[in-house]
């Protein structure tokens, strides 16, 4: 009796266990699944993707994913990368190389070593991005597997070797590492991977040519967009294709093609949330609206550039203090008088950077009412010469307005959403009759059959209901 007892409880146990080993890898399957899904999501929205990375970092630690944890790590230093911020980078990079490190992984050991050296990079601390990127690559050329993964990883180190030639402003060396990396590529003998492949490194290289001989960058931003496979989504490298093409047609002085180019390069960009030397089209926008004495056009890129670098300006501040810790640590055996000249310099480099950051600061509280007022007055002047840059300037101004309509009704049209911009710009009916040239009475009409499918009470005023969305 006591026997069959013990079977029992024995095979029941057997059976408990094999309950719970099936669940647990039911519960793996379903955080990998999480995880390939944020990197879909990261290909065409990366602040959404952004938002879920660090769950999954918890998630990660919690199934003990170790491959997953590392993937995600690399993940957010991507994300800082893209959006220029290069103080978060270094953090994450760090991060990223202590569980390469803990994890025994050549691959992530390699990435770490790649954004740490962008970060020394931006910092004007060429020798040590070298240094690093040099470690990564006699990292990688300790696997002897030959896979494909290494090889991309191989890619990476080239790219950002030309990265770090860029910052020393020594294009032409730039170009010849990326092309050492498309030569690289007849190593893939699949034809849709050579095509992927080789449609980043053109896009890359037409950059770099972009800065000394425009006929070449034209000619690789084409061959650019002529390769990309018709399954791959808009990307960084299409925002690089446009803007290059933009700055081509702006040395010919074919102002109306560079604009439609420039135009769709912002576009991307704000789709998927890449910002990365997105000012470089600011800049060239305002060149040409001054030019061509559009000045309200003009003084909104303008604006835009100093929005942009002020921020840049605070992130290049804390990533600067970051290094120079880093390099600090690095470099114990330093004489005390090197150790001082350091001192000296970080305190000058503080000084300049509170100085510059007081003086935009003050600079952009004092613009702030002004820079509202212009920024109306150039949405109506679109508006008025019938601009079909409206749309995305006033999305740039009022980021969330399209998408809280949709939300409030999703089967709203284009159309209709346009008409709500004029309307949150508060012009009244005769105003939106005459610069969209219709009859007051359509206008009417529209503000009408808005209240239906917003359901806005009679009691309450259209304009002060749009004017809270």
């Amino acid at each position: 009796m006591i026997g069959n007892v013990a079977r029992l409880i024995f095979f029941f146990g057997l059976f408990f266990s094999s309950l719970m080993l099936s669940q647990s890898k039911r519960n793996i399957q379903e955080f990998k699944d999480k995880v390939a899904a944020n990197s879909e999501l990261f290909n065409t929205n990366i602040d959404k993707a952004y938002l879920q990375i660090n769950q999954l970092i918890k998630e990660s630690k919690t199934v003990k994913d170790s491959i997953s944890e590392m993937r995600l790590l690399e993940r957010k230093c991507r994300y800082f990368y893209n959006k220029n911020q290069v103080d978060s980078l270094i953090i994450v990079s760090e991060k990223l190389q202590k569980a390469s490190y803990e994890y025994n992984n050549i691959y992530y050991e390699a990435m770490a070593n790649v954004y740490i050296a962008e970060t020394y990079s931006q910092n004007k601390f060429y020798d040590k991005a070298i240094f690093h990127l040099n470690n990564a690559y006699e990292i990688l050329q300790k696997d002897q597997s030959k896979t494909k993964k290494i090889f991309y990883a191989k890619a990476n180190v080239l790219s950002s070797f030309a990265n770090v030639y860029l910052d020393k402003n020594e294009p032409k060396n730039a170009v010849k590492k990326l092309l050492e990396e498309i030569k690289s590529g007849f190593e893939l003998k699949n034809h849709k991977e050579f095509a992927q492949f080789q449609y980043l490194n053109y896009a890359n290289i037409s950059n770099i040519y972009a800065l000394y001989n425009m006929d070449s960058a034209y000619y690789y931003a084409k061959k650019s967009i002529e390769i990309k496979p018709s399954d791959i989504s808009e990307d960084k490298s299409m925002i690089d294709n446009y803007t290059v093409i933009g700055q081509y047609f702006k040395s010919q002085k074919d102002y109306k093609n560079s604009v439609k180019n420039f135009h769709e390069a912002l576009k991307i960009s704000k789709k998927i949330g890449v910002e990365l030397n997105i000012n470089n089209i600011h800049k060239s926008l305002e060149e040409i609206y001054r030019e061509n004495n559009q000045k309200d056009s003009a003084d909104f890129y303008e604006n835009k550039i100093k929005q942009y670098e002020f921020q840049t300006l605070q992130s290049k501040y804390n990533s600067l203090q970051e290094v120079i810790s880093k390099d600090t640590q690095e470099q114990n055996q330093l004489s005390n008088k090197t150790l001082l000249l350091w001192g000296l310099s970080f305190v000058l480099l503080i000084g300049i950077s509170l100085f510059l950051y007081f003086k935009f600061k003050k600079k952009k509280t004092e613009e702030t009412n002004q820079n509202l007022h212009e920024t109306y007055k150039h949405l109506i002047g679109l508006i008025q010469n019938n601009d079909p840059s409206f749309m995305f300037a006033f999305e740039n101004v009022f980021p969330e307005f399209s998408d809280k309509l949709l939300k409030i009704n999703p089967e709203l049209q284009q159309s209709e959403i346009e008409f709500c911009a004029l309307l949150k710009l508060k012009l009244t009916t005769k105003e939106i009759a005459k610069y969209t040239f219709i009859e007051t009475r359509t206008v009417q009409n529209k503000k009408y059959r808005l209240r239906k499918k917003f359901e806005i009470p009679q009691s309450v005023d259209i304009y002060n209901w749009i004017d809270s969305i």
